[in-house]
């Protein structure tokens, strides 16, 4: 599903196996850092989410940053992604003072979308400087 993804949304940074394995050992050793989400309909995998954990001193407390969220195609548009949306701060064992996401420019189908569920823009922009 991650590389499902990265193959609907391509701009921005290659997705790997390699990648995928690191991110997946280092939220199992630091739970404290995040969490690998699966979301199921019964007994079905139907999409995930990458959670990273943060606190901000702008906001006095833990951020939830939704890192991915994919649902695959065929489950889109019955409530489900809205479902956990919905449920994200209720089901953290955190107090979150809020949930912070990120939209590549082209995609402008989930941009709308996250501003239906209650996501506003802010006025800060997001800047980045790789260092390896």
């Amino acid at each position: 599903m991650i590389l499902a993804l990265y193959a609907e949304d391509p701009p921005g940074e290659t997705m790997s196996r390699p990648k995928i394995q690191r991110t997946v050992r280092e939220l199992a050793l630091h739970p404290d850092k995040g969490a690998l989400t699966l979301i199921c309909v019964g007994d079905t995998i139907v999409g995930y989410a990458i959670i990273i954990y943060y606190w901000s001193n702008e906001y006095g407390g833990d951020i939830a940053a939704l890192d991915e969220f994919y649902v695959k195609p065929p489950w889109r548009g019955k409530g489900i992604g809205s479902s956990f949306l919905e449920s994200l701060a209720g089901t953290d064992t955190r107090t979150l003072k809020g949930v912070q996401v990120e939209v590549t420019p082209a995609n402008a189908k989930a941009f709308a979308y996250y501003l239906r569920h209650g996501f506003t823009p802010v006025p800060n922009r997001h800047l980045f400087k790789a260092i390896s």
